[in-house]
């Protein structure tokens, strides 16, 4: 085999092994969040956004969208920033989908931030 090959092998698994660890981590908080406390945070942003709004597939059709959030939290004086809104993101097939999603979430309103006694960096606004 010549270096490049090889090369393109490690890459490859290094990605799948990245992927493996992410949706571990993800599991782990859908299993785990319902019994992690809770305190009052304060929405920054949310926003519905179409799968294809960025790189050069701007401006065609799409028939995926997804929301991105941000919220301000503090646990035991220490303020964080969270931006998921459950373990697993959800793809909407249309824009309405998304937005009323996260139309309990617009920015300026109290929210309940469920985070991880263990790593309170770790949040979800939705939990399970």
């Amino acid at each position: 085999m010549s270096m490049p090959d090889d090369l393109g092998k490690y890459l490859i698994i290094a990605i799948l092994a990245t992927m493996a660890v992410l949706a571990w981590r993800a599991w782990q908080i859908k299993q785990r969040s319902p019994n992690w406390p809770y305190v009052e945070g304060e929405m920054l942003e949310a926003r519905a956004r179409a799968h294809n709004e960025t790189g050069d597939q701007r401006g065609t059709p799409t028939h995926h969208w997804f929301t991105e959030v941000r919220y301000r939290y503090t646990v035991n004086g220490q303020t964080y920033t969270g931006n998921r809104l459950r373990a697993f993101g959800l793809n909407h097939f249309d824009e309405q989908q998304a937005l009323q999603e996260i139309a309990p979430f617009q920015p300026g309103t109290k929210v309940k931030v469920y985070y991880d006694p263990a790593d309170p960096s770790s949040s979800v606004l939705i939990p399970g």
